[in-house]
């Protein structure tokens, strides 16, 4: 589109005004080098050379259809045949602007309004571009005159250039549609590594705006662990491989994002200009797995503890039986018998309790206050405590109401978490048992110790089968008693510091007729 200087007077010195050449609805020739433009409403006066006069007939929609009028197609309304006039409106409208057409132009310009008028459709029908295609088509091979068939030629050359970019534009806008629209995280990178662009799928993804990425590196996406994956892959991919791995990146929020890569060389004029990255989000699907591998591993140990605890449970009864015969034929002994009773008890409580990750166990749910049920538990471990050099001290809140339970079952979970506390200071140290109110309808035990302490990224498999920070351990303590916190309504969470110690977090609601 011309912009083009022009004034109200034609007079030297007169201020100059720009129009727009798609404004203009006719040129008259007035004399050598001087001309009136023609919009709709006004007219203007253009001084210019006969070649730049010329150069209108290459603007679109312009033709020549006398010897003076030199008129835009593309605003032509009316053509009135008999009177050889085009109108630039309604010819009812007196105020409506005309030109006259040479008779031997008749037939040029209904073809020339013809073709600029489908030139001008919105091609999104493929049935009617062909037939605009065809229409075109046969006009310039029909063409008689060479001025006409040059004029035609034009038009067409113009509509192919039209349709061309029409559809380079279409094809930019699905590109945008499925860039911007896609949900996965979408980025490209230059040759070093700087982000050029990215989709809000990453925006979302990454916690941070484009504002805030672009034009730098994201190295401090990427987790430390996976630098060294990160820059291969990139390297491999604007080398001119296609790579397709597993990385995880950190949120500005400082979550870690689990993601399955493609990379994809960027190539402009036959040459590596970039890399694209679509990476789509598996976190939820790794949990799934993680979650799928425990669920096989407490199966495996369910069907284990089942047997096992079938084999022990066969023998103390009979164990049991001899004792109670002895007991019953021997005199003075009565309290190594109890002893030896009771112990056999506490085993077959054990197996009870190791039933507990095989299949639900039937147990009594009874209001019970939880400073007592804490109090017997530090005796019964006390004397294994002292010989550790361990002192275990406790402070409960008076008055607190009690937890709808089974007794032993928490004995049980305390048994654990003591004793997980006790092997973590061989050189000795304290523990502290806090019982308190956590809100109004739980309460919260806390196990502070002054252990080795746990690396932070091993605390989310705690509870596990077979994974323990012990030496000789199982991991099935806390798995057994993660369980019954959890058939509780409770549950736990661990905090610890490697070399400062761990507190282990349980929270219980408190018993209903106590709220």
């Amino acid at each position: 589109m011309q912009k083009i200087p022009v004034t109200l007077d034609g007079k030297k010195g007169s201020e100059i005004i720009i129009i727009n050449s798609d404004e203009v609805v006719k040129i008259e020739s007035l004399k050598d080098r001087h001309f009136v433009m023609h919009t709709k409403d006004n007219k203007y006066y253009w001084a210019a050379s006969l070649e730049a006069f010329e150069e209108w007939l290459y603007e679109e929609g312009f033709r020549l259809i006398d010897q003076t009028n030199l008129v835009n197609l593309n605003q032509v309304e009316e053509y009135d045949l008999k009177k050889g006039t085009v109108y630039f409106g309604s010819s009812l409208n007196p105020e409506t602007k005309s030109a006259s057409a040479a008779r031997i132009h008749r037939e040029h310009i209904i073809n020339a309004m013809e073709m600029l008028k489908r030139m001008n459709w919105e091609l999104t029908d493929t049935q009617q571009s062909q037939e605009t295609d065809e229409l075109l088509k046969s006009i310039v091979a029909q063409a008689m005159d060479v001025r006409f068939a040059r004029s035609y030629a034009m038009i067409q050359a113009i509509y192919e250039k039209k349709k061309a970019e029409r559809r380079l534009e279409e094809s930019e806008q699905r590109y945008k549609s499925l860039f911007e629209n896609n949900p996965d995280s979408i980025c490209s990178f230059d040759l070093e590594g700087r982000l050029l662009s990215l989709n809000p799928a990453m925006e979302w993804m990454s916690g941070y705006t484009s504002e805030e990425l672009l034009h730098k590196s994201i190295d401090h996406l990427v987790i430390p662990d996976h630098m060294s994956r990160w820059q291969y892959h990139f390297t491999m991919t604007i080398s001119g491989d296609t790579q397709y791995y597993e990385i995880c990146f950190l949120s500005k929020s400082g979550a870690h994002v689990e993601l399955s890569v493609v990379n994809v060389p960027i190539i402009v004029n036959g040459k590596i200009a970039g890399a694209y990255m679509i990476g789509k989000d598996i976190t939820d699907n790794k949990q799934a797995e993680e979650m799928l591998i425990k669920s096989e591993k407490l199966s495996i140990v369910g069907q284990l503890a089942a047997g096992v605890a079938h084999e022990i449970r066969n023998p103390l009864t009979s164990l049991r039986g001899f004792v109670q015969l002895l007991e019953s034929k021997m005199s003075g002994y009565k309290a190594y018998f109890d002893i030896m009773l009771d112990e056999l008890d506490r085993i077959n409580l054990i197996v009870s309790e190791f039933l507990v990750i095989a299949k639900p166990q039937s147990v009594s749910f009874q209001p019970k206050p939880i400073g007592p049920i804490l109090q017997n538990t530090v005796a019964l471990l006390n004397s294994q405590a002292i010989m550790n050099n361990v002192l275990i001290s406790t402070k409960i809140t008076a008055g607190l109401p009690p937890i709808l339970c089974d007794e032993n079952q928490i004995k049980q979970v305390f048994i654990n978490i003591l004793n997980n506390s006790i092997d973590s200071m061989p050189e000795g140290g304290n523990i502290i048992l806090e019982v308190k109110n956590y809100d109004e309808r739980h309460i919260v035990i806390r196990c502070i110790d002054q252990g080795c302490g746990i690396p932070e990224e091993r605390i989310p498999r705690l509870g596990e089968p077979f994974y323990t920070t012990k030496e000789k351990g199982t991991g099935l303590g806390l798995m057994v008693s993660f369980k019954i916190i959890e058939n509780h309504q409770g549950h736990m969470h661990i905090e610890s510091e490697v070399n400062k110690g761990t507190v282990v977090n349980i929270v219980f609601p408190i018993s209903r007729e106590h709220e």
